[in-house]
């Protein structure tokens, strides 16, 4: 295939992306039975013109046909039929949903995970804690998935903040604070000490999102603690000095305005400007 008729086709596939928009805010998509044969057709841009249009008219008739879209030859068709099928809504999408997630395709794999957090079925939840050890993108969208499953998912995140593979516990983590429910508090707390420093970054982020007075104490000693081979530009993500203090001015407790004030002087540029950000959120507070 020449690299023009490669232009070509994807110029067609986004034509049609818009053109699916454009039909169904004007209100004027057409009914199901007149999309559904369009999935077997054999240009992308009309199959894709037809999930997408599916999917608006959340048509519990198209669930089957557009879980057999998963497997389109066209990688933008597969992750419509994903989006498609979180729009609708139905339980019998759960299973494909849940075999998408090891695809050997990133892009379908993260459609998946976040397919799944709109249908909110506990079913997903091990499948999902499992793609947080994943590509960056498929991590990410498994992680608002995790919170938008809400209760079904606050134990297992809970077990994975100890899990083996290095990248889940600093997602679970995350995804902890996401969720909302101070519960969590306690664990993150324990891994905001012992865990490794991503961990204990996601922690730290997690406790500020939760906004509980129980975490003011260790964040300031999280923050008055200079991470094992410190330097002076550290990335963010492994210096826990610096969502401690960000999380403590979003805690807004004046308890943490001498440690935020001797960070603000501290020699690594980042961990002094994130004090500084927060003493003014806390100054900005009543």
């Amino acid at each position: 295939m020449t690299e023009r008729i490669v232009r070509m086709r994807r110029a067609a596939i986004a034509v049609a992306a818009l053109l699916a928009a454009s039909v169904v805010c004007a209100g004027e998509t057409p009914k199901a039975g007149k999309l559904l044969p369009l999935l077997k057709h054999r240009d992308p841009a009309q199959r894709l013109y037809a999930v997408r249009g599916l999917g608006s008219l959340k048509a519990a008739s198209a669930v089957e046909p557009l879980i057999g879209t998963l497997d389109d030859t066209d990688a933008h068709v597969r992750e419509a039929a994903a989006s498609a099928l979180g729009a609708i809504g139905d339980a019998r999408a759960v299973p494909p949903l849940i075999a998408a997630l090891k695809h050997k395709h990133v892009p379908l794999r993260a459609a998946a995970a976040a397919a799944l957090g709109e249908l909110k079925d506990a079913r997903a939840v091990a499948p999902l804690i499992e793609a947080l050890d994943n590509a960056e993108q498929v991590q990410t969208a498994a992680v608002a998935a995790l919170a938008a499953l809400g209760e079904p998912a606050l134990e297992p995140l809970v077990a994975a903040l100890k899990a083996k593979a290095p990248a889940v516990p600093p997602r679970a983590a995350e995804a902890l604070g996401a969720l909302g429910d101070k519960r969590a508090v306690e664990p993150l707390l324990a891994v905001l000490k012992t865990g490794d420093r991503r961990t204990a970054c996601a922690a730290a982020g997690a406790l500020g999102a939760l906004g509980d007075a129980r975490a003011v104490e260790p964040l300031i000693t999280a923050l008055g603690t200079k991470p094992r081979g410190a330097r002076p530009y550290m990335p963010i993500r492994y210096d826990p000095r610096v969502p401690a203090a960000t999380a403590l001015g979003a805690l807004g407790d004046k308890r943490a305005i001498p440690a935020l004030a001797q960070a603000s002087k501290n020699r690594n540029r980042q961990v002094a400007k994130a004090a500084e950000d927060a003493l003014k959120a806390i100054a900005g507070k009543p």
